[in-house]
């Protein structure tokens, strides 16, 4: 009942204000209701409204184990006394909701033996557990309420340095949802700095952390993981060397995640494993979230930890407050902030040493340029950051910052090129300081070693402008050091591999520009014109790319760039196809036939290049050659999740979209996260009058690839045709913000009017 006569605010309204209190009462801000009420004053005057949030607050406290007192409301609310007297009576009699109700060690979780707490929180606890049903493995479970998406963030993230996610697990009984994780023994990177804190800064070095790391307690029984590459590379470094390491690699982590559109928004030491075989790793994605733009609506939560978050995001939690839109911007910069503090924390009681040990100009700019106050003045990526971070430690000039240290810039240079003193000064000082020079040439070839194996490392995991990066501090490294050909011929080989990867990298990012061009619903012209034109130059240069590329490093990506070249061949015949002129189109026709012969000659006999052969033959009416193309076709069917996806894909551009969504049902049971399959199962669903399905299809395609303007505009189609209107706007909105290109395909807004 609305006891003043004023209109009644909406519900959704007063439903976010309640979730933005649940919010940040579980993020540990006990807001109380007079803290909305004097936000939003109106709402003094609807009881209906405020009693709503009453009681949303009554929830949160009975849930924290407080016992609320009738006189307290009272006294807070008196023009509603018997109001809220009769909620918190409502209240009691149904009793508080469950909270979660957490084991202990020794307990059985479902098939999880709790061993021994790693550590608990606010709302959540973490145990090191053994998973009978998989030979008593060790692992990790992060227990918590069975709400929130950290599950979902961590699930899209397979990354060297941030630490996976097994299996989510829900336990409704006890409230409860796990987060099945690795065991990867080691400690955080907060009990290691602490540890180390207690030496003189001089006496600080990579190995004091290695030697904190190994003294890490671990529980008895569980057998802990073997020091592995890493350790030995810390073993070698410097303390300022070891941190500067461990932030790069971080920052690959984080790259990698905003890659995906997530920010991690709570990087803090304690956040951070050092695992027992010396690798870091990035824990806790539970504020994880996509970016923030400036002017939107302010989300219903958003996080961070006080002294690690820049001044957008202490906005953007004021926003979340007062309900205002977010003033600026969070985005990569927000994580680069925080890792610069988390840097800058674990430098700051470093004192002067000799030979370049302190944390010099140079790296001291690093750190300021990632903590400016104004977003614009930081790196912009988390990979620059990473890749000045390694250029230090390899003496190489900085490429984020001025190098304004003389002094410095001679130090480095002098390090990459121990013997460049001119002869008659080299010979003078031969007696002082020939020892001198073999324990320098030493550590430089030490330093060069280590960057060699990391960049091997990078190169093994298809790391590709990681390895490059670490190669050329190789090179730079071992310049001018005599006698040392094995490590100069690695250095080639590894430069080489890395070259010809990145070339499979440039030829596949081409064929993911032309991929969602094939059977498209919309295609903006001058844009499919510009991509047939640059897809016909690269296939004039086929038999160099085969040349260039042929015998890749890894099994993967030869197989990948003998896919993504055939494809490249039956994408230049299917656009010259498409977007032939009245006039011509026999000719390009014709033309785009010999493209696919040039295809087998070169990558040799395909069902998919028949499938496309017979599609351009009935075309041109030239029916006998087609009926053979489909015989050969039907003999060689398809095996392979990426030879179901081709076939389905050919079936589409020749019209048969039914025959097209079971061959693309098969390539995701094969490989359910291929983005292509999903794709061009959602245009089938289009196509069949299945807009249901075509949503499903296009929302998996988001998940998978963010930061695909085609899967946003695709999904938008999808809204219009379920009559989805708010919804499609926001996907066309975004579809335009990724890609302007795209804005030509939604001038014609009648095509998105609903369905009647």
């Amino acid at each position: 009942m609305n006891l003043s006569g004023s209109p009644a605010p909406p519900s959704s309204f007063v439903d976010r204000l309640a979730d933005e209190m649940m919010t940040r009462w579980r993020a540990g801000g006990r807001l109380r209701t007079e803290d909305f009420l004097d936000r939003h004053p109106d709402l003094w005057h609807r009881p209906d409204a405020a009693l709503e949030l009453i009681a949303e607050e009554l929830a949160l406290r009975t849930e924290g184990g407080e016992d609320v007192a009738a006189e307290e409301l009272v006294a807070r609310f008196p023009a509603w006394a018997a109001q809220v007297t009769a909620l918190l009576d409502c209240q009691r009699v149904l009793g508080p909701p469950a909270a979660p109700r957490f084991p202990v060690p020794g307990d059985m979780l479902g098939e999880f033996r709790l061993v021994a707490e790693l550590g608990r929180g606010v709302h959540g606890r973490v145990f090191l557990a053994t998973q009978s049903g998989l030979a008593d493995r060790p692992v990790v479970l992060k227990l918590g309420p069975d709400a929130g998406n950290e599950h979902l963030s961590l699930a899209r993230l397979q990354h060297t340095h941030i630490v996976p996610l097994y299996s989510a697990h829900e336990f409704p009984a006890a409230g409860l949802r796990a987060l099945c994780m690795p065991y990867f023994g080691g400690a955080t990177l907060a009990e290691l700095l602490t540890a180390t804190a207690k030496r003189e800064p001089l006496g600080r070095s990579g190995a004091l952390l290695l030697a904190a790391l190994a003294a890490a307690p671990a529980p008895a029984g569980i057998p802990v993981p073997q020091p592995g590459p890493a350790c030995a590379l810390l073993g070698r470094a410097s303390f300022v060397e070891a941190v500067c390491w461990i932030g790069a690699c971080l920052a690959d982590a984080l790259q990698y995640a905003h890659d995906r559109g997530l920010l991690h928004l709570d990087l803090k030491p304690s956040n951070v494993l050092l695992a027992a075989d010396g690798v870091p790793m990035l824990l806790d994605f539970h504020l994880a979230r996509p970016p923030l733009r400036a002017g939107e609506s302010a989300p219903t939560w958003i996080g961070g930890t006080p002294g690690y978050m820049p001044g957008e995001q202490l906005a953007a939690l004021d926003a979340v407050r007062t309900g205002d839109p977010v003033p600026g911007a969070v985005d990569a910069r927000a994580d680069v902030y925080a890792l610069g503090v988390l840097l800058t924390e674990a430098l700051r009681y470093q004192g002067p040493a000799d030979d370049g040990e302190i944390v010099s100009v140079g790296l001291a700019d690093v750190l300021a340029h990632c903590t400016e106050t104004d977003a614009a003045r930081r790196y912009p990526t988390a990979a620059e950051l990473a890749a000045d971070l390694r250029r230090h430690m390899a003496d190489l000039p900085l490429r984020g910052v001025r190098n304004r240290s003389f002094h410095e810039r001679w130090r480095k240079w002098r390090r990459r090129r121990p013997y460049a003193l001119s002869l008659v000064l080299a010979v003078a000082a031969t007696a002082a300081i020939g020892s001198g020079v073999t324990l320098h040439a030493q550590r430089q070839v030490g330093r060069a070693r280590t960057a060699l194996e990391e960049g091997e490392s990078f190169l093994r995991q298809g790391r590709l402008a990681e390895a490059a990066e670490a190669f050329r501090g190789t090179e730079a490294l071992a310049q001018g050091v005599p006698f040392q050909y094995d490590l100069t011929a690695r250095v080639k080989a590894g430069k080489r591999a890395t070259e010809r990867g990145l070339a499979v990298t440039e030829l596949h990012a081409l064929c993911e520009r032309v991929r969602p061009m094939y059977a498209a619903e919309v295609l903006a012209p001058d844009e499919a014109r510009k991509v047939a034109e640059l897809c016909r130059a690269v296939w004039a240069e086929r038999e160099s790319v085969v040349r260039n590329l042929e015998g890749q490093a890894s099994a993967d990506l030869e197989q990948q760039w003998r896919a993504d070249l055939l494809d490249l061949g039956i994408m230049t015949a299917y656009l010259d196809a498409s977007l032939a002129a009245p006039d011509s189109k026999t000719d390009d026709r014709r033309r785009a036939l010999e493209t696919l012969a040039q295809a087998e000659s070169l990558l040799g006999a395909s069902g998919v290049l028949y499938l496309e052969r017979a599609n351009h033959a009935r075309a041109l009416g030239l029916m006998d050659m087609a009926a053979e193309a489909d015989r050969l076709a039907q003999a060689a069917r398809p095996r392979t999740a990426w030879e179901h996806l081709a076939v389905g894909r050919a079936k589409l551009g020749a019209g048969d979209a039914k025959g097209a969504a079971a061959d693309l049902d098969s390539a995701i049971a094969l490989d359910p996260r291929s983005l292509w399959a999903n794709y061009y199962q959602g245009v089938c669903c289009l196509r069949l009058g299945d807009p249901t399905g075509a949503l499903s299809a296009f929302s998996a395609c988001v998940a998978i690839a963010p930061q695909s303007a085609w899967c946003y505009f695709n999904r938008g189609l999808a809204q219009t045709e379920l009559g989805r209107q708010p919804q499609a706007r926001a996907d066309f909105d975004r579809a335009t913000a990724l890609d302007r290109t795209l804005t030509t395909a939604l001038l014609d807004r009648s095509r998105y009017a609903p369905k009647k």
